[in-house]
């Protein structure tokens, strides 16, 4: 077992993350309450809010491989990494994981 693993969270102080760090997310109070059209407009003038939300809509969307490179980048956004970044390998592994599997 490993000792050194992260502590896990519970949905609650799961939640609570959450929210602290997408509400610090430029747009996404806006995008959270928006509906058509404006939503369309909204996520392309707040690509990163619409990023992190996407990720969190599809955390168990897809195949294992699919909720993973969602999870890996909910979580790294959760723990303060840029979401360029996450975004950016988030794009790698999903080309990745489509190359392996176009001809499934």
């Amino acid at each position: 077992m490993d000792t050194a693993a992260k502590p896990r969270l519970t949905m609650r102080q799961l939640q609570i993350k959450e929210q602290t760090v997408f509400s610090a997310i430029p747009g996404m109070s806006e995008l959270l309450h928006a509906r058509g059209d404006k939503a369309d407009a909204l996520r392309v003038e707040y690509p990163d809010a619409a990023f992190a939300l996407m990720a969190a809509e599809n955390l168990f969307t897809g195949d294992w491989e699919q909720n993973m490179i969602h999870q890996k980048a909910y979580f790294a956004i959760l723990d303060g990494e840029s979401i360029p970044n996450a975004r950016f390998r988030y794009d790698r592994e999903m080309d990745a994981y489509v190359e392996r599997h176009m001809w499934d």
